[in-house]
């Protein structure tokens, strides 16, 4: 059975919602940054590959190229989620590697967000099909 990628964006959200109470406040939030992103670039990776004839190596450099295939996309909904997409990985990369996060509840919030948005936009993107 394939994994539905949307799913992360719900545990993203119950991470944020629950953050004072599941486990440390923090976490959660970059927890909850990290699943945002990956939501989001699981969904249009797939969308890519399966939908626009976009080749994928099965490596870390797919991230740069599916960033790039929406950037440079043909339509303001590409690019919109290649913009959407370049925000949630800076935010998750740095929920990921660094030490100090300042406000991290306020990023966790973006990044649920953004990727709410980026999901609209992949789900019209399938609509057009």
């Amino acid at each position: 059975m394939t994994f539905a990628w949307v799913e992360y964006l719900e545990l993203a959200d119950k991470l944020l919602a629950n953050r004072e109470t599941f486990a440390d406040e923090e976490a959660c939030c970059r927890a909850s940054i990290s699943r945002a992103y990956y939501a989001v670039f699981c969904a249009v990776r797939n969308h890519a590959a399966t939908n626009e004839g976009l080749q994928l190596s099965g490596t870390g450099d797919d991230h740069q190229r599916v960033h790039r295939h929406f950037e440079q996309g043909p339509s303001r909904d590409h690019r919109n989620l290649g913009h959407l997409l370049s925000l949630l990985r800076r935010n998750r990369n740095r929920a990921d590697y660094d030490d100090d996060m300042p406000q991290v509840v306020w990023n966790a919030q973006l990044a649920l967000l953004s990727a709410r948005q980026a999901m609209t936009i992949v789900d019209a993107l399938q609509l057009e099909l």
